[in-house]
């Protein structure tokens, strides 16, 4: 019996053993002083590889947290850029991670990888929206693969509406009234012709002066646009074609990740990824970078929407054509900033001199100039601002 009883306490004392090394080997797995912190995609000592519905996705960061090894918090947002050469311009950022939200918790559960790191995966959903996410942590670099899903009246393809001269509604979404009213004499024969803003955009659009007078600009915008697709995670692609290719388009979708978008209180907002942009545009040299401070102050002003998104308006008329738009609130703010510029002398001596030595504008020269003249006070005057595109839904 004493036999037995010496081997049963030499088992438990065997296995209280094991399991206490057993947990000091858990505890030192835990590498939380490496991998907690931030990253982003341009940090290349703690590196994230962000891919949103399977492609990349560029000026995002995420703050990686955990106290215990077994669970952890990230934070998703949009990391700082800078569009400006100056060193005094406050940092400005990129969109957040998810449409419509300024900064996303995930709370996820962690799997241990050896002693250098973890792996988590599931899914986030709110009322409109479900995350479903996978990921990796090591030291120096966070992989995260997410696909989004969310809901509003917009999701689908829509078409830009085809222009028909005789028609009443143009690709063209133009719509602008004010209480000041155009005073042109828009023949050259001594009779004024009183005209809305919007009236004349769209007198201007129909007259052929674009590709040496066989293209009106609405017909442009129809060689240049296709159609626009809202997809339900909140990306925009765009099927478009080069200016180069205007009398025979060939056509490309845009890539994703670029342009996104979410509907909020009756309007869309429109959020683009600069990085992204600049990375496809410029390429991430430095050298390439611009200081829109020095050149245009007024803009700096503009710039926070970046952030949140350009917003704009939209409505689907009885026939199902859906106008996406510029209001007078964020519009006005654009024309502010343009006027002044058209009050340079030297500006405006260019602008005439251009009128005068194209052929197509030459005839236009003196209506040209009135319109630039009476400007500011139709400007003034505005009250009303829908400045965009008409677009149907494609079968």
């Amino acid at each position: 019996m004493k036999k037995n009883l010496f081997y049963l306490f030499a088992l438990i004392c065997s296995m209280s053993l094991f399991t206490a090394c057993s947990d000091d080997d858990d505890d030192k797995h835990f590498p939380t002083d490496e991998v907690n912190t931030t990253f982003t995609s341009t940090d290349t000592s703690n590196q994230l590889l962000l891919t949103y519905s399977g492609e990349p996705m560029l000026g995002k960061s995420v703050t990686f947290n955990t106290t215990d090894g077994k669970t952890a918090t990230l934070i998703l947002k949009g990391a700082g850029i800078s569009l400006t050469k100056s060193t005094s311009t406050p940092t400005l950022a990129n969109p957040s991670v998810i449409p419509g939200e300024t900064t996303t918790t995930l709370n996820v559960n962690l799997v241990p990888v050896g002693d250098t790191g973890y792996t988590f995966s599931g899914t986030d959903e709110t009322g409109n929206r479900t995350i479903a996410y996978e990921g990796a942590v090591e030291k120096g670099k966070l992989t995260l693969k997410l696909n989004v899903t969310m809901s509003n009246d917009l999701i689908g393809t829509w078409n830009l509406h085809p222009y028909d001269a005789y028609g009443a509604i143009f690709p063209l979404h133009l719509i602008w009234e004010s209480s000041k009213k155009f005073q042109l004499d828009l023949f050259g024969m001594g009779m004024i012709t009183e005209m809305e803003p919007g009236g004349l955009l769209t007198l201007m659009s129909a007259v052929g002066l674009i590709n040496d007078g066989k293209m009106n600009l609405q017909q442009a915008i129809s060689a240049l646009l296709k159609d626009v697709t809202f997809r339900n995670d909140g990306n925009i692609q765009a099927s478009y074609s080069e200016a180069a290719n205007l009398g025979n388009p060939v056509w490309v979708k845009s890539p994703l990740n670029i342009a996104q978008y979410y509907v909020q209180n009756s309007k869309l907002y429109l959020l683009l990824n600069v990085d992204a942009i600049m990375a496809a545009v410029m390429g991430n040299n430095p050298a390439t970078k611009v200081d829109l401070g020095s050149i245009l102050p007024q803009l700096m002003e503009l710039l926070p929407i970046l952030s949140t998104g350009i917003p704009l308006g939209y409505s689907v008329d009885e026939n199902g054509i859906l106008g996406v738009y510029i209001e007078k609130e964020f519009g006005m703010k654009l024309l502010n900033i343009l006027l002044p510029l058209l009050q340079d002398e030297e500006l405006l001596a260019t602008i005439m001199e251009s009128v005068n030595s194209n052929p197509a504008f030459g005839a236009f020269a003196g209506v040209v100039e009135a319109i630039l003249e009476q400007l500011p006070e139709v400007v003034a005057g505005t009250t009303k601002m829908e400045l965009g595109l008409n677009l149907v839904k494609a079968e």
